[in-house]
């Protein structure tokens, strides 16, 4: 009996997914999001599935997420979202990346490197996100020297949404607003860009004016919705479940305790599945004593303090044996658990439960290369 730790990863829905987001966003273009290892999901993997699918541009946030792709022989553009340094701007621009431009000090980095071709930018503007982008009081300044340089080369403007995924839509109309003011600015310059965008998964679903050319779409892709607020005009299908097998039973009487602090203890004689994952492979602490696990359809509670390399399960007098598939989270034959209901229920997001499963979780991955549908 071989006991095995892994995330399998379907690519049919992927594929699915995107096809979904594709036929609501059409005539726009989808910019899959495949930064922080794709969420988790394996960024080379999933990006080559992608790129058969069709896909032109891929985005990721740093300048080595973007060269490990390219390393692996995508050949695809690439938008980094963060800022990309003097040191990196010279392979940057020979790998034909799109580079992020937020401030007049990202154009003299280029300008300085001398590079042997263009560098294809998108400017990024900070409507209200806070973060990063060039900023109102900035934007003339910065336009003027975008004009003048001879080394950049303006094919994108976009901005990001900080309450896409809210009820309350009121701050997203308003940094939509200031987007298309920006837009308006733009339209009597000499140089244009031609990719506009801004959508990301929460707008996708619910603001479709911020569609423009492109949408950039990350977790619903991945088959999660942002947050519990949002509309449900996609129904996505997870792409990672998460799962490993019961490794051992214990017959624990009552009053004994279980793991680390003594934070549970068995109220009468009971059956204990070990399963071999924790948090060094993404098992969120917060789950002690809140999380379950499906073994054979049915949900068992997650006892006692998660540990590094082990949770407990409380299966009862259940007939659970070692070798067991036991479910964290995603979809099989016999059930699912929802990847948004257990982040909700420990006040996270999903996007922070799939990144944080760690590189020594194997990825296992599906797919049956759906035909194109006609």
């Amino acid at each position: 009996m071989k006991i095995q730790t892994c995330a399998q990863i379907n690519l049919n829905n992927l594929i699915l997914n995107v096809r979904a987001i594709r036929q609501k966003v059409a005539p726009a273009h989808i910019i899959p999001v495949v930064k922080a290892d794709a969420y988790g999901h394996g960024a080379v993997a999933v990006t080559k599935r992608l790129a058969v699918e069709g896909f032109k541009l891929f985005a990721v946030a740093r300048f080595e997420e973007a060269m490990e792709l390219r390393d692996s022989g995508i050949r695809a553009p690439i938008l980094i979202f963060g800022r990309v340094f003097p040191d990196d701007i010279g392979r940057a621009v020979a790998a034909d990346f799109r580079l992020s431009l937020y401030e007049p000090a990202d154009i003299d980095w280029i300008e300085a490197t001398n590079p042997k071709k263009q560098a294809c930018v998108h400017v990024k503007m900070d409507t209200g996100m806070g973060r990063l982008g060039v900023l109102p009081d900035q934007e003339a300044d910065f336009f003027n020297a975008l004009a003048r340089s001879k080394y950049c080369r303006w094919e994108g403007l976009y901005s990001h949404f900080a309450t896409a995924d809210a009820t309350d839509k009121e701050y997203a109309y308003l940094q939509l607003d200031r987007f298309h003011k920006v837009l308006d600015r733009t339209s009597c310059l000499k140089i244009r860009p031609s990719i506009i965008h801004m959508a990301n998964s929460g707008a996708i679903l619910d603001l479709p004016e911020s569609y423009f050319d492109a949408v950039r779409s990350g977790i619903l892709m991945y088959g999660h919705y942002p947050s519990l607020e949002t509309s449900h005009g996609i129904v996505p299908r997870p792409v990672m479940t998460l799962k490993t097998a019961v490794a051992h039973i214990r017959n624990l009487p009552a009053n004994a305790s279980v793991s680390y602090g003594r934070r549970w203890t068995a109220p009468k004689k009971t059956r204990i599945a070990v399963l071999p994952i924790g948090y060094a492979d993404g098992i969120r602490r917060d789950l002690t004593n809140r999380g379950d696990v499906l073994i054979r359809g049915k949900r068992y509670p997650m006892v006692g303090t998660v540990t590094m390399d082990h949770i407990m399960v409380d299966v009862n007098d259940d007939p659970i044996a070692p070798g067991d598939e036991a479910v964290i989270w995603g979809e099989t034959a016999q059930g699912s658990l929802s990847l948004l209901e257990i982040a909700a229920g420990i006040g996270t997001i999903p996007y922070e439960l799939t990144c944080g499963v760690s590189k020594r979780v194997k990825r296992v991955y599906i797919d049956d290369s759906v035909p194109m549908e006609k």
